[in-house]
């Protein structure tokens, strides 16, 4: 009964964390300066022009980037730990499997996530 519970809350937030990141990625777009038609693309301004996104950095955009990538994966990571959770042969083998995939996902979203930044001329 408890497992069921946890299972159906880390689906739950998986799906809860990909409504965050199709959001954030429309945010991105929607504040990007690609969107001023006045923007001079390697003229050393990127970030948002809006004026209410002065006070948002790169710094903080990387940060959200990393946030979000740690969150999907961990998620990501969890879900299939309860999938395997079931046969206790080879624990550290499954262990050792599960970390390296968490970190191959990470890296992958982490990347994509950046890539979007780049493209959309938050981040240089």
């Amino acid at each position: 009964m408890v497992f069921q519970r946890i299972q159906r809350f880390y689906i739950v937030s998986l799906l809860l964390l990909l409504l965050l990141t199709v959001a954030n990625g429309i945010f991105v777009y929607l504040v990007s300066p690609l969107r001023d038609p006045t923007f001079q693309p390697n003229s050393a301004n990127a970030g948002s022009l809006l004026p209410w996104m002065k006070g948002v950095t790169e710094t903080h955009w990387l940060w959200g980037a990393n946030i979000l990538a740690f969150a999907l994966s961990s998620n990501i990571t969890l879900i299939t730990w309860q999938k395997w959770v079931v046969n206790k042969n080879h624990q550290w083998l499954r262990l050792m499997l599960l970390v390296l995939g968490w970190i191959l996902l990470f890296s992958f979203l982490w990347m994509a996530f950046l890539t979007h930044l780049f493209s959309q001329w938050i981040v240089d």
